[in-house]
């Protein structure tokens, strides 16, 4: 195999694995009560910067099979969702381990109050990054949904899925804003999308690991 061909397929491989490690990093960090806060704080970090990895390495495989305008803006549009949400996540926990800091060391009922309503006001601050987030990581992923369905019925299925729940995330979180839907009454279709995403990079793996010089 060429240089250039062999370090191409290193990087789909790496980007496969990193992405199926952020999507168990993204779950562990907001669903697992039990994972300490310290471990869940690195791993809400990290999942951002291993996703833009993962996009590296789907973009690469998807640009061989088919050179598109929309994978280009999917490629773009996904690392920097994924920046806006390493950014958004880091003001969060700030936020958090601060007011916690705060809320020790008040000394009455009353600075209590003030804590918890300048806290109220600053996280909104990071809930608005929140959905700069998502706007970009949801037409991200509409877009590689597209690129994804174009072959095979499984493949078509998977891609349009993803399109779908893309289209909803985004379309319930201007419904709502600036609330979050799921203090809205909504549903949050965030841990769908991820879910999706994770079967995109399982799938993205099995292909990434095949010793074809035409992957299909």
């Amino acid at each position: 195999m060429e240089p250039e061909k062999n370090t191409i397929r290193r990087i789909e491989k790496i980007g496969a694995i990193s992405g199926i490690v952020s999507m168990l990093f993204y779950f562990g960090a907001a669903v697992l009560p039990f994972i300490p806060d310290t471990v869940g704080r690195l791993m809400g970090f990290a999942f951002p910067l291993l996703w833009i990895i993962g996009f590296m390495g789907l973009y690469s495989f998807l640009k061989r099979e088919h050179h598109t305008p929309t994978l280009e803006i999917a490629y773009l549009f996904g690392i920097i969702g994924a920046a806006l949400a390493v950014t958004f996540i880091v003001v969060q926990q700030a936020n958090f381990i601060w007011h916690d800091v705060a809320i020790n060391a008040a000394i009455n009922e009353e600075s209590q109050a003030l804590t918890k309503a300048t806290f109220n006001g600053a996280n909104r601050v990071q809930a608005g990054m929140d959905v700069a987030f998502d706007i970009f990581i949801t037409i991200s992923w509409f877009l590689f949904g597209i690129n994804i369905a174009r072959k095979h019925l499984f493949r078509r299925l998977m891609g349009w899925i993803i399109c779908l729940i893309s289209v909803g995330l985004l379309t319930i979180n201007m419904i709502t804003f600036p609330t979050a839907p799921a203090e809205a009454g909504w549903i949050d279709l965030g841990p769908f999308l991820g879910l999706f995403i994770l079967v995109v990079y399982v799938w993205f793996t099995a292909i990434s690991f095949k010793n074809y010089t035409e992957v299909d």
